[in-house]
């Protein structure tokens, strides 16, 4: 008798053991350096000054934990992208090598952060000063660092452990409202502090963080249809 296929798994595939154990190892190598960095500016988020003083804690800057966190963060979104489209479009998964579609994957999320960075670095350079400006960006690659530690261990539960789809989905989405939440609270402590500048506030924040998610997202949709047409 002819036998019966496995369903199809993500710990059995070898490009997703690969990028879960190279994020494992750069986890491993920010939390025992760079622990001490990490909670005072995770412990600094919270706080607001008008002006940052020379011997603050977290004026320092170290590019080099910021840039290990927020890559885990954005590949651990991309797993969860992956795990999406796997179970809603198998075609695309029959069809396209999966090392290249989570390749894709990752590469749209770092240009998606590449470019809003950029274009909120230029739209603050206009209408703010440096100290808010600069501020602003530290704040959000700190909140970026700080979201994989929630990220990943989702990520590792939903590649080892087969977590439900529709309750994976859910906390995933509940993990961005309130991500951009605190972005929205951070906003409005660094811009937006006075009563007439909530017009401007809900223009900038829908501007830079909700309308780059809605493209994020046809964007990749539209991907998928083009490799399922090209392959």
């Amino acid at each position: 008798m002819p036998g019966e296929p496995l369903p199809y798994q993500l710990r059995t595939d070898l490009p997703i053991t690969c990028v879960v154990f190279l994020c494992f190892f750069l986890i491993i190598y920010a939390l025992k350096n760079g622990k001490k960095y990490l909670h005072q500016h995770l412990k600094g988020f919270f706080r607001h000054k008008e002006r940052a003083g020379l011997f603050d804690e977290i004026s320092n800057f170290d590019i080099r934990y910021t840039l290990t966190l927020g890559s885990i963060s954005c590949i651990s979104v991309s797993l969860f992208i992956y795990d999406y489209f796997s179970k809603t479009e198998e075609v695309l998964y029959q069809t396209i090598p999966h090392y290249a579609i989570l390749s894709v994957y990752i590469l749209c999320i770092l240009l998606t952060i590449g470019v809003k960075s950029l274009l909120t670095q230029f739209i603050n350079w206009i209408f703010f000063d440096k100290e808010k400006n600069s501020t602003w960006i530290t704040a959000y690659f700190d909140l970026l660092s700080g979201a994989s530690l929630i990220l990943f261990p989702l990520a590792l539960l939903i590649v080892y452990f087969n977590l439900d789809f529709n309750f994976s989905k859910t906390f995933v989405l509940i993990v961005v409202i309130c991500f951009k939440i605190l972005l929205f609270y951070k906003c409005i402590r660094n811009f937006f502090n006075h009563f007439h500048g909530v017009l401007h506030l809900i223009l900038y924040f829908c501007s830079l963080e909700i309308i780059p998610l809605l493209f994020l997202w046809k964007g990749l949709a539209y991907i998928n249809h083009i490799l399922i047409l090209n392959f």
